[in-house]
């Protein structure tokens, strides 16, 4: 059954490889995401990846390795205390809104800001901010009869470093723009 659900993972559009997490793997993963959190993110501030703790609870864990191809999903969010002040949009229409409007900034193309935002050093320090990777449901694995309860997550940088050591030779990743995501499921 996991073949079948394989080869379906490998049919989406940019996915390159695709192989089942044994619960060693699964730990290792838990553990870098865990000390990864404690890290200052891209100089900013500290997170949490709600997607890769979601994924990681399921049946069934799979790491798939994806090109530039691949859409990738919306998967993070800036919170300050229970508001959402920022998040990220790979929908060019809704980048180009947000740009044209004066209450938000867009960095890097494809993340937005309120302007007004109380983002400080010191606010990540007492918790009151931090960045949330959420994990997300994608509408062809929806699609595979033999899964229910999928969650789409992506792995810190530590966490991929694992995954692609693991998997590079057997899956030929040789192109260095690839990217890696996990998809935890349940079987039905």
């Amino acid at each position: 059954m996991l073949e079948r659900v394989k080869k379906q993972i490998l049919a989406v559009a940019g996915t390159l490889g695709a192989a089942e997490l044994n619960m060693e793997q699964r730990q290792t993963v838990a553990v870098l995401e865990e000390k990864a959190m404690g890290n200052v993110l891209s100089g900013m501030g500290r997170g949490r990846n709600e997607g890769v703790t979601e994924t990681l609870k399921r049946e069934v864990v799979m790491v798939f390795f994806v090109d530039v191809n691949f859409v990738i999903l919306d998967h993070l969010v800036l919170m300050h205390k229970d508001e959402v002040v920022g998040w990220t949009s790979m929908d060019p229409s809704v980048i180009k809104r947000y740009k044209e409007d004066k209450n938000y900034l867009v960095l890097s193309d494809y993340f937005i800001i309120k302007k007004d935002a109380k983002i400080s050093a010191a606010a990540f320090a007492s918790g009151d901010s931090c960045f949330i990777f959420k994990g997300a449901q994608m509408e062809e694995f929806s699609r595979i009869p033999e899964i229910k309860d999928h969650i789409i997550s992506i792995p810190s940088p530590p966490g991929f470093s694992y995954l692609h050591a693991l998997f590079k030779d057997e899956m030929r990743l040789r192109d260095p723009r690839i990217g890696g995501f996990l998809i935890g499921f349940n079987l039905r």
